[in-house]
């Protein structure tokens, strides 16, 4: 079984190592700034926004923080769970179903049009982001 993982991690290596050296010179550049991918790119949060956020205070059992931060934190060990676990019992089944997958993916984009109706551009963590208005330029 753990060795199914590290077979798994080693296959998006590079997309890791590129994701990590991406988030690595944004901390160099801005270290109190937005660790989102597309936030700090083009400036708008992305369906994910918060989640880093959500899931620290998930497993800090901080619960309606977690939630407030994303509403979807919940269903997010069973996701990671489903693709490093993949050859085995009920994840097995649920990484081959498109149900499942079109479940995560629909959440995904109503959460994330819900939030962007109720709190963009004001309210963290769907803000808007601008690296020159941060650095008073």
């Amino acid at each position: 079984m753990f060795d199914e993982i590290i077979k798994n991690i080693k296959k998006y290596k590079i997309f890791i190592l590129v994701v990590f050296l991406y988030l690595l010179a944004f901390q160099l550049i801005d270290p109190h700034g937005s660790n989102c991918l597309i936030k700090r790119t083009i400036g708008i949060p992305c369906p994910s926004c918060g989640m880093t956020r959500a899931t620290y205070y998930l497993f800090t059992f901080q619960f309606d923080k977690a939630f407030y931060y994303h509403p979807l934190v919940f269903i997010m060990p069973i996701t990671l769970g489903t693709f490093l676990l993949n050859g085995y019992g009920i994840f097995k089944t649920l990484f081959r179903s498109k149900l499942f997958w079109g479940f995560i993916i629909v959440s995904f984009v109503v959460v994330y049009v819900l939030r962007m109706y109720l709190y963009f551009p004001h309210t963290e963590p769907m803000d808007y982001y601008s690296y020159i208005i941060r650095k008073g330029v």
